[in-house]
Parts: C-alpha cells; sequence; structure tokens
C-alpha cells in the first residue's frame, strides 16, 4: 500500500486523537478576553473586597492554564516535524558520515610549520571540542536508553489522560452555559473549559510524542554514531598535535640546554661570579626536558582518566538497562562481579588525586618563584649591578659585558620555564578534574553494585552437590602446569630476595624461645595486687611479649606470602597464594594472641583477674575454634582468590561453610561468663533486662551463621561471604574492645587501690598498726567491688559504648547500600516539601528501619550520655551534685523528646497530625497523671534549690530519717529502723519539712527529771548538770542549760536542755544521760519520783471485811 494512501488512512484516527476545541464544540476564552475581563473586576470591586480577589487569583490560573495549552500545542507541532523529517536527516547523516570532516578552529593549524605556542593554543581548543562531543554522546546514549521508559510512562500518562478528559467533560456539562460577566460563575466555566483543553492538547502532544519516537530514536542513534566518530577524530587530532608539541619542547629544551652549557664552557678560567651565573643557567635548562616530560605523561593521563569515566558511564547505563530486562539474576550478578574486580580500589584514587594535588602545589610554589626571579631581571643592567655590589673588587669592562649578556639569556630562560610551569599547571588542572570525574564514576558505580549485588544468587541452589563440579575444580586448582610455572620461579625468588628467610629465622627463634617468652609473661603477673610494686607497665610489656609469642606460624606464613609477591603481577595462582598466607597469617596471629592471652598465670588470669576455671574453658573453647576456623579460612581465602568471578566455587562454598559452622559451634559453647563480660561492658547495672538483652545477641550470634549456611546452599555464595567477613571483622571489634576494656578496669582498679591503701596506711599510722596488716588490706583491696564502683568506670562504660557504635557503624557501612533495595517498597505517603515544591513524600520500608534503628541507637546512647554529662558538670565544671544531676535529667528527657519528635516527623507525623494526641495527653495529665507531674516538677525543684540533700536529716509529716537518694519522681529515706521508704517529691514541697540538718546540724534536745517533794533541788539540780558535763556527745557552746520547770502533781520538775551536732546519736545520748541521772540521784539518796493517787469510795453502806488465817502447808494463790 502507497505511503500515502495509509497516511490519508490514519488521518480521522490522528484528528481525533488530537482532542482540539473546536471539534469536540467547547470554546475556549481568549487572552483578550480574559484580559479585559480582569480590568472589569478591578474597575467594579474594590481592592479589600474578597470576591475580587479570588476572582482575580482564578483569572490568574486560567491564564496559566492557555500557557500550557500553547506549550503543548508547540511540542505537538515539533514531535508532528520530527516525524515527518527525522528519517531524512537520520539517512542525510549516515550517507555522509564517511566523508565528514570535523570542523574546529584549530583545524588549519599545520603540525609541521606552528609553533609550540600555537600548538598550545590549538590544544586547548581541540581539548574542549572533544570534552563537548563526549558530553554530547553521553547525553544523546541516555535519550536512547531512557526512551522504553518514557514510552512506558506515555501509555500510563494517557490512560489516566483519558479517563479525566471523561470526568471533567460531564463535570464541565452540569455547569450552566449561561452565566453572568464578570461573575464567579463564569470564571468557574472559563477553567473548566482550560482545563479540559490543557488535557486534550497534552493527550495530543503525547500520541505524537509517542508516534514519532521510533523516527527520532533512528535519528537520536545516527547522532550517536557521527558524536563517535567526531570523538575518535578529535582523540587522534588531539594525539598528534601532543605528539608534535612534545617534540618541540624536546627540542627546545635540548637546544637551550647545549647554549648553556657551551656558555658554561665559555667561561672557564674566567671570573667565579660569571661560572656561577653560567652554571645556574645551565641547572635552570636541566630541568626543561623533565618537565616537558612530566607534561606528556599527564596529558596521557588525563586522556586515560577522561575515555575511562566515559566507559565506565556507558557501562553503567548498559547495565542499568539488563537489570531492568532481566532482574536480579545469576548472569546480571557475574557481570557486576566482573566489573566490581576491574575497579580500581578507592585509595588508589585517593592517593592519585592527592599527589596531583601535590604537583599542583609545587608548581605553583616554582612559578612565584621564577615569578620573582624574573621582576628582578626585568632590568638586566639593575640585576649585574646588584651581583657585582657583592665583589669586594672592581672587575673590568669584559666581564660587566659577559655578566650583562647572561642575564639577559637568564631572562629568556625564565620566560621559558614560566611558559612550560604555566603549561604544567594548566594539563595538572586538567588531569586534576578529570580524575575527580573519573573517581565520583567509579564510586557511582561501586555504589550500584552494592546496592544490588547481595541480592543477587551467585548459583544455582545446591548446585555444589551436583556430580563432577567438585573434581572438575580440583582438576583446575591443581593443574600441573599452573603449578609447575609458579613453583620453577621460587629459587629465583629466594636468591633474590634474601630477606625472605627472616621470617622462617624469626620462627624458629621464637620456637626455640617459648618456654622463656612464656615464663617471662608469669614473672610480669607475679606483682599483680601488690601496691608497692605493680606497675601497669607490666601489664603492657606482658601483652608486647604474647604478641610476640604469637608470631611463630605467622611469621612463616607472612615470609611465604612475600614469596609470591612479586609472581601476584603475572599469575593467578601466585596471586591467590599470596593472599591466602598473608591474610591467613594474620587470622592466625589474631587467634594465637587470644588464645595465649588465656593461657595459664597469663595476661587474663593473673592481670585482669579472671576466674582461673573460666579461663581454661574458654581457653580450649578457642583453641577448637583454632583447629576448624582456620583451615577452612585458608582455603576458602585460596579458592575466592584463584576464581573470583565464581566467587571461590564449590570448594570455596564447601570451606565457607565449615567457617560458618566452625562459628556457630563456638558461640554455641562459649561460657556464659563471655556474656556476662560483654553485658558488663555496655551496661552501666545488671538488671534483668540487660542479661535478656545478652542472650537475645548470644542467641542470634549463634543462628547468623546457620542462616549463612542456609544462603550458602540456596547459592548466595557472595552475599554469605560478605556477611562472614563483616562478622569476623565485628568479633575481632569486639576482642579488641573487651582488651581495650580490661586495660582500663585495671589501671582504674590499680589506681583506686593506691588510694585506699594509701589512706588506710595513714589511719594505721595514726592507731600504731603494723606491716602485716597493712599487707592483708592490700590482698583484699584487690577484689573489692567497690574499687570499680566509681565515676572513672562509669565513664569507661561510655567510651566503650560509644567506640562499640562506632565501631559496627564502620564495619557494616559497606551493607547499608544494599539496604537501599527496600526503599523500593513504599508503605504510606504525606504531604511535604520535595525540591521545593508541596508534593508526596514516601515512606518505605529502608525509611522506616532506617528510624527504627536511629532509634534504638539513640536511645542507647541517651541511656550513657547522661552519667559522662553528669561526670563533666562536676569534674570540670564545678557543679553540685544533686544540681549536676537534675541538669542531666532534664537534658535526658529533652533529648528523649527530640529524638521521638525526629523519628515522628521523618515517617510524616508532623504537629499537626499529632497535635490531637497532645491535646489528648493534656487532658490526660490533667485528669489522671497530675500527680506525676507535680512530682517531677517537685523534684526539679528539690534537685535546684535542694531544700534537703543526700545525708539530711528529715522529718516529712508522719516520716523521719536520713536522705539516701534524691530522683526526679521520689526521694528515698532510711528511717532509723533501717527501713527505706519512697516520699514522692510533692511532699517536701506542699507539706511542712523540717531539716535537721540543712545548714546547721547542731540542735537542742531536752530530757525531763521528777524528784520527789522534800528533796534538794540545788543538789539535784547540780548532779543534773554533772552529768550533762560528763557526756562527751554534748556540746559545751551553747552551753547546757539546767532549770527548775514546775510543781507538779507528783514531783518537782527539773528539765535539762542541751546541744549536739550528731542527729544520729541523739537517742543514744538521751539514754546515756538519764542513766547517769538516775544513778547520781540514788547516790545523793534523791528519790526519782513518780506518780500517786488517792482513792476515794462513795458506798450506800459500810463496807465488810473478813480476815482468813492462810493454811500452813498450802502455796500461796492456791
Amino acid at each position: 500500500m502507497p505511503k500515502s494512501i495509509l497516511k490519508l488512512l490514519l488521518m480521522p484516527l490522528l484528528l481525533s486523537s488530537l482532542g482540539a476545541p473546536a471539534q469536540d464544540g467547547v470554546p475556549v476564552v481568549s487572552a483578550a478576553r480574559l484580559d479585559a475581563a480582569i480590568e472589569q473586576v478591578s474597575a467594579k470591586l474594590p481592592e479589600d473586597d474578597p470576591a475580587r480577589a479570588a476572582l482575580i487569583k482564578e483569572y490568574d490560573d486560567i491564564r496559566a492554564t492557555l500557557a500550557e495549552i500553547q506549550a503543548y500545542n508547540d511540542s505537538r507541532e515539533r514531535f508532528t516535524n520530527a516525524r515527518a523529517n527525522a528519517p531524512g536527516e537520520a539517512r542525510a547523516i549516515e550517507l555522509g558520515l564517511a566523508e565528514r570532516e570535523v570542523s574546529s578552529d584549530s583545524a588549519e593549524v599545520d603540525l609541521a610549520t606552528a609553533s609550540l605556542q600555537e600548538l598550545e593554543q590549538a590544544l586547548q581548543v581541540v581539548g574542549a571540542e572533544l570534552e563537548a562531543s563526549r558530553r554530547s554522546l553521553v547525553d544523546t546514549s541516555n535519550r536512547i536508553n531512557d526512551a522504553p521508559a518514557r514510552a512506558l510512562a506515555i501509555r500510563d500518562r494517557l490512560a489516566d489522560l483519558g479517563s479525566w478528559i471523561l470526568e471533567q467533560a460531564s463535570v464541565l456539562a452540569v455547569l450552566p452555559a449561561d452565566v453572568e460577566p464578570g461573575s464567579e460563575g463564569e470564571a468557574d466555566l472559563w477553567l473548566a473549559q482550560a482545563q479540559l483543553a490543557r488535557a486534550r492538547a497534552e493527550k495530543a502532544s503525547l500520541d505524537e510524542e509517542l508516534l514519532s519516537q521510533p523516527m527520532r530514536l533512528e535519528l537520536l542513534k545516527a547522532h550517536q554514531d557521527q558524536a563517535a566518530r567526531d570523538i575518535a577524530v578529535l582523540e587522534r587530532r588531539l594525539q598528534a598535535m601532543q605528539r608534535r608539541a612534545g617534540d618541540l619542547r624536546k627540542g627546545a629544551a635540548e637546544q637551550a640546554r647545549a647554549d648553556a652549557e657551551m656558555a658554561v664552557a665559555g667561561t672557564f678560567g674566567k671570573n667565579p661570579l660569571l661560572q656561577q651565573l653560567a652554571s645556574r643557567n645551565a641547572e635552570l635548562t636541566s630541568s626543561f626536558a623533565e618537565l616537558g616530560s612530566e607534561i606528556g605523561v599527564a596529558r596521557e593521563r588525563d586522556a586515560q582518566a577522561s575515555a575511562g569515566a566515559q566507559q565506565l558511564s556507558a557501562d553503567l547505563k548498559a547495565i542499568e538497562r539488563k537489570l531492568d530486562l532481566l532482574g536480579l539474576n545469576m548472569s546480571v550478578g557475574k557481570i557486576l562481579r566482573e566489573q566490581q574486580v576491574q575497579l580500581p580500589p578507592k585509595r588508589e584514587s585517593k592517593s592519585e588525586i592527592a599527589s596531583v594535588a601535590e604537583l599542583i602545589t609545587h608548581s605553583s610554589l616554582r612559578q612565584i618563584e621564577l615569578q620573582d626571579e624574573r621582576r628582578q631581571l626585568s632590568n638586566a643592567q639593575g640585576y649585574v649591578e646588584q651581583l657585582l655590589q657583592e665583589q669586594p673588587e672592581p672587575v673590568s669592562e669584559e666581564v660587566h659585558a659577559d655578566l650583562l649578556e647572561l642575564a639577559r639569556a637568564r631572562r629568556t630562560l625564565i620566560e621559558q620555564a614560566l611558559e612550560l610551569e604555566n603549561t604544567y599547571a594548566v594539563t595538572l588542572a586538567n588531569l586534576d578534574f578529570s580524575l575527580k570525574k573519573y573517581a565520583e564514576v567509579v564510586a557511582e558505580y561501586r555504589g550500584f553494585i552494592a546496592e544490588r549485588l547481595l541480592w543477587i544468587p551467585s548459583r544455582s541452589p545446591f548446585s555444589l552437590f551436583r556430580e563432577g563440579v567438585l573434581r572438575s575444580q580440583l582438576d583446575s586448582m591443581f593443574a600441573s602446569e599452573r603449578w609447575e610455572t609458579v613453583l620453577r620461579q621460587v629459587p629465583g625468588e629466594i636468591r633474590g630476595r634474601p630477606l625472605l628467610l627472616i621470617g622462617v629465622v624469626l620462627a624458629l627463634l621464637l620456637w626455640g624461645m617459648r618456654p622463656r617468652l612464656k615464663a617471662i609473661v608469669v614473672n610480669y603477673g607475679r606483682e599483680v595486687g601488690y601496691v608497692r610494686t605493680d606497675r601497669f607497665a607490666n601489664t603492657l610489656l606482658a601483652l608486647a611479649t604474647t604478641l610476640l609469642l604469637a608470631l611463630r606460624w605467622p611469621a612463616l606464613l607472612f615470609s611465604l606470602a612475600l614469596l609470591f609477591e612479586m609472581q601476584s603481577r603475572e599469575s593467578e595462582l601466585a596471586t591467590a597464594l599470596y593472599a591466602t598466607f598473608l591474610r591467613g597469617g594474620a587470622y592466625l596471629w589474631g587467634l594465637e594472641f587470644m588464645r595465649l592471652l588465656l593461657m595459664p598465670k597469663g595476661v587474663v588470669e593473673a592481670h585482669f583477674r579472671w576466674p582461673t576455671r573460666r579461663v581454661a574453658a574458654l581457653y580450649h573453647r578457642l583453641v577448637r575454634l583454632e583447629q576448624t576456623f582456620f583451615p577452612a579460612v585458608m582455603v576458602a581465602i585460596f579458592c575466592l582468590q584463584l576464581y573470583p568471578r565464581d566467587v571461590g566455587g564449590p570448594i570455596g562454598a564447601l570451606a565457607m561453610l565449615l567457617v560458618l559452622l566452625s562459628m556457630s559451634l563456638f558461640f554455641r559453647l562459649l561460657p556464659e561468663f563471655m556474656q556476662v563480660k560483654m553485658q558488663a561492658m555496655l551496661v552501666e547495672q545488671p538488671s534483668a533486662r540487660a542479661a535478656s538483652m545478652g542472650a537475645l545477641l548470644r542467641r542470634a550470634l549463634v543462628w547468623l551463621p546457620l542462616f549463612g549456611v542456609v544462603g550458602l546452599l540456596a547459592g548466595y555464595m557472595y552475599t554469605v561471604t560478605e556477611v562472614a567477613l563483616l562478622l569476623v571483622r565485628t568479633i575481632e571489634l569486639a576482642a579488641v574492645i573487651l582488651l581495650f576494656y580490661e586495660l582500663g578496669l585495671r589501671w582504674l582498679r590499680m589506681t583506686r587501690r593506691r588510694m585506699v591503701v594509701r589512706v588506710r596506711e595513714e589511719l594505721a599510722q595514726g592507731q600504731g598498726e603494723d606491716g602485716e596488716e597493712r599487707s592483708e588490706y592490700e590482698e583484699v583491696l584487690e577484689n573489692d567491688p567497690e574499687l570499680l564502683n566509681d565515676e572513672g568506670t562509669r565513664l569507661l562504660n561510655v567510651l566503650t559504648l560509644i567506640a562499640s557504635l562506632v565501631g559496627l557503624a564502620v564495619i557494616w557501612a559497606g551493607v547499608f547500600p544494599a539496604l537501599s533495595i527496600l526503599d523500593s517498597v513504599e508503605l504510606w505517603s504525606y504531604s511535604g516539601v520535595v525540591d521545593g515544591e508541596q508534593g508526596l513524600v514516601p515512606v518505605t520500608l529502608w525509611s522506616l528501619l532506617a528510624v527504627i534503628v536511629l532509634a534504638v541507637v539513640g536511645w542507647i546512647v541517651l541511656q550513657r550520655i547522661p552519667g559522662l554529662l553528669e561526670i563533666f558538670l562536676r569534674q570540670k565544671v564545678g557543679v553540685r551534685p544533686a544540681s549536676a544531676y537534675a541538669a542531666t535529667r532534664v537534658f535526658q528527657y529533652a533529648s528523649t523528646g527530640g529524638l521521638v519528635v525526629f523519628a515522628m516527623s521523618y515517617i510524616g507525623f508532623n504537629w499537626s497530625q499529632i497535635q490531637w494526641a497532645v491535646a489528648a495527653l493534656s487532658v490526660g495529665i490533667g485528669f489522671g497523671l497530675q500527680e506525676i507531674v507535680a512530682n517531677f516538677i517537685s523534684g526539679l525543684i528539690i534537685l535546684f534549690e535542694q531544700p534537703i540533700r543526700v545525708g539530711d536529716i528529715v522529718t516529712v509529716g508522719e516520716v523521719s530519717g536520713k536522705v539516701t537518694k534524691i530522683r526526679i519522681r521520689a526521694t528515698t529515706i532510711r528511717d532509723f529502723d533501717q527501713r527505706e521508704l519512697l516520699v514522692p517529691n510533692k511532699e517536701f514541697i506542699t507539706q511542712q519539712l523540717l531539716n535537721w540538718s540543712l545548714s546547721d546540724q547542731v540542735t537542742r534536745w531536752s530530757i525531763e527529771v521528777g524528784v520527789a517533794y522534800g528533796s534538794d533541788l540545788d543538789v539535784a539540780m547540780g548532779e543534773v548538770r554533772e552529768a550533762l558535763k560528763a557526756q562527751p556527745l554534748i556540746l559545751g557552746h551553747p552551753e547546757p542549760m539546767v532549770t527548775f520547770e514546775q510543781f507538779g502533781d507528783n514531783s518537782l520538775l527539773i528539765k535539762a536542755r542541751f546541744f549536739m551536732d550528731q542527729l544520729d546519736q541523739r537517742l543514744k545520748v538521751s539514754s546515756d544521760l538519764m542513766l547517769d541521772v538516775n544513778r547520781r540521784l540514788e547516790a545523793r539518796g534523791i528519790v526519782v519520783a513518780f506518780p500517786q493517787r488517792d482513792v476515794h469510795l462513795d458506798t450506800s453502806a459500810p463496807l465488810e471485811f473478813r480476815m482468813v488465817e492462810r493454811e500452813p502447808n498450802r502455796p500461796s494463790g492456791q
């Protein structure tokens, strides 16, 4: 069918898809009519009328909609023209591609006749054109790669527009067509018509974009081929120009050096000043050739970096397309693993960029020096005169002329050197830019791989049990040709590098000195616990000796690694052997070091004071781990290095299986004592919750390797290997932190013990105790738990927690990008600001997990930071303990509130959404929690104003006793029966409080004594005074007072008033005083009166009395 007939048949369909408003009978207001309506409303309604503002705003919306309609119409026209013209343009580009020559401002430069300066300028122009062509190629490639996704997006948008157009048409149909001009109804009608027309215009534009996409893709591919050819031509031209410029620089440098050397030869036997200046000129010219060579090397590296960045970007786009088409399958995973192996290490890129930055700095300094010297040489005559001023004798005219000629020659050389330095600086700047861009692309590629590679299986499930796979890898691994090639070079390596034997000799020496080194370690622990001879340096020396003792076998493995180091660049087997012996030696060194730390009477037992039986049990468990873990990890490393693309192959998978099982068994059989130790490091006070968290962590360490075994069998070899490596590093981190924690405890224990022993020695000297008793103190204090119940231990725990969290974050940081794949799982969304515009912000599974982790870590940190802050306030700022405690509690509550607000806002709960909850909470506080809030506020008042302090004797209500603890909600009081009572803080503020020791502990007490009528009061009062003087705890000032109070019903009352400064002794003093008074009065014959009563009987008749004689043999009471 002819194309013209096909176009005629398709024309009605296209016209219907365009949806022009005129065809559908839906008019759209014109811009002129809209302007007239705005003028009419502005003139009709006052400025402060809300209706006027609403109408003008609606008119503005209509104007914006009309502009969008025009934009959609313009884009539809562009797509229509592209559909008609793009095929012809593409064919024209393809036909003229072979004959096309790249147009350039530097094309007319003749390489044979151009000067060096002209070539340098042309190089800058061609380099800029090349960079522009590369950017154009990248942009064109991106547009081609995005075409499938754009087509899908257009189809989705067309489906949405179709349903929206139908809905809007139905809405427009119900709007009244007969509306009053300038009214709100007219504005609503115009806006609805404009919105419908905009949707139809957008639909027409999208239809045309979709129809023209194949033609535009054909044109883009032609432009892509054209840009690729332009880049190739420009690269060849740039290389030719660089070679020519290098040759010219080399020739100029050689000519300048020859002239300088001839000038040096011409000054032979002449004035020393001439010889010196000629030699300086020769030294300057000697750097020209070297600098020119460095410029060539830098430009070559610049081209490599630019090309590498471009290639990596193209590869990344290609792998993204494959991933979109194929998904996360094994073929894509294999490609990603190969790319990961080929990517340069991070340290290499950083070091290269740093070296280039250093070269730029040196070049800048040289330019400054050359510019200073050029400034001096601007006046050659003055420069020579300055040189001659330093001469003791005048020189001849001939010497003066020669000096002037050499100075002018040096000025010319300085100009050449400055030109070279400027070229070198520009080249280094371009290289620095290219290297940074290359590093950015590498980082982007590495991040892309890290996000996806852990989720891609390395092989089919249970593929390592297939028949023949193990045998095939064994045959490949132990191929005779491979091993013969490597082993044949071993004798030559040994002869060429005799230092390899140092490791063997060191291993033999350590093996022979093993008993002596062990004895040294034991000797360092003999003095532990004795204040006068114990030294912390002994512990450090014991650690160093243990580390040296553990180097026996690792030294041999390190020597074997060095043996294959030089061959590692040429042979995959040598590379695998080098990595195996090097990393295996490091693992063995760490295992041996931990095992020897646990040997009998070693560092852990003697210096850290761990129980002997528990140390022995842990020692045996570590020996079993070393026997199973080390051989398996050696095989795994060897296979992973030899078969990196196959992730170690089936043998490597089996070795990794043994590694995981050995780790799981080790944690399963780990003594519970280690769990308690780890809890002591991270938990301030032991509790049931801490014990349960420790048990949960231990179960996780047992089950995590087992989950790795399941993943290994399912084919996720790469994922399991990475996680196992991170788990091993985590174990290493825990061991190092535990070691430093025990060192800190050792230092704290020793320092605190010396302080306590010093105090006890001073007390013993005052009481006349001998040295044997003091030595007993020393032995007891070594295991005294109170030694570690101080602020130093709290600070050590905080630092340990911070180090643990930071270490875990650094170790597991490589896994975080892989978890970002959870960002594709959207849970809900909320309204927020996105890129400066209001929109919907999605809350994904990754963001929810991130908030949970941050909240947990923040809560853990906030449990420890207040203790550290309290130590700082008390030690450095000098804040009182109670105020420091109050400040830290307020900080903790405020930080916790801020953490909660941050977590809630991160997942979309802003103030407008939770203010109802806050209002409900306020009502709940007002009705049900007012007592708690009152106690909280009262606690803050008590802590800041300190009406009571810890140690005060107080009476509040019916409760009296000593204050032992003040907290935010309640205060603990220990009464005189040693019962601890929790008193709400509100009671201390709202009730009458009696603080017996607030500002002065001196209080007055009194006792009363009643003597019988007829007693000598002067004598009685004198005896009471003597009794008061006899009590040592009764103060002499203020003086006690004895007074005669009153004539009582049964006695003469005497009252003694006295003062004491020890409230806890008042009962004992009162009792002793009254006993003494009673003894003194009895000795004087003074009777302490007792109550007397007269009984009067009122009866109606006389009372009858009868006397009965008791029988002699009958006891009384029977």
